[in-house]
């Protein structure tokens, strides 16, 4: 590549990189100046509605603290409470039912995601069980209402539960 090219690409590269918001982070870092999310705000972005996961499982956090949940395999089910704390977190703890060899086994689990507000008021998350990166909430990737309501009780019913 020729020096010509090379200074080129890089003016490009440069250009880009300004024209993003202040607040847009590169490797998953906190963003700049970004203050703990309200817990009301928290309550609000989940309460009475379904996430779809990226893994291709569900989750229902009723407006209640009651938390439903499916495994990305369609096999088993999470029952259990969710809330969010003082400190900008939101977790669930549920135990996960599931047949194994015959029987239905119930496995304890609890998982938690910790929340803060950019500058610009978007809201940024990330997953604290893997001490995950910060990425943006995606409100798209949950819906209103229990949508898989039908698919729990089936789940459930097939466990005996």
């Amino acid at each position: 590549m020729t020096a010509i090219k090379r200074s080129l690409k890089l003016a490009a590269v440069a250009s880009v990189l300004a024209a993003l918001p202040a607040t847009t982070v590169l490797a998953g870092g906190k963003p700049k100046g970004a203050k703990a999310t309200p817990p009301e705000v928290i309550q609000q972005l989940y309460a009475g509605k379904t996430s779809n996961w990226n893994s291709g499982g569900h989750a229902y956090w009723a407006p209640d603290g009651r938390f439903q949940g499916i495994n990305k395999t369609k096999d088993a089910v999470g029952i259990g409470k969710w809330y969010v704390t003082s400190r900008s977190k939101l977790c669930h703890e549920a135990n996960w039912h599931k047949a194994e060899g015959g029987a239905v086994k119930a496995y304890p689990h609890k998982s938690c995601w910790q929340f803060v507000t950019a500058p610009d008021g978007t809201v940024w998350e990330r997953y604290l069980n893997e001490k995950g990166d910060w990425y943006r909430h995606q409100r798209g990737k949950q819906v209103n209402g229990n949508t898989q309501q039908r698919l729990f009780r089936k789940i459930s019913q097939d466990l005996g539960l």
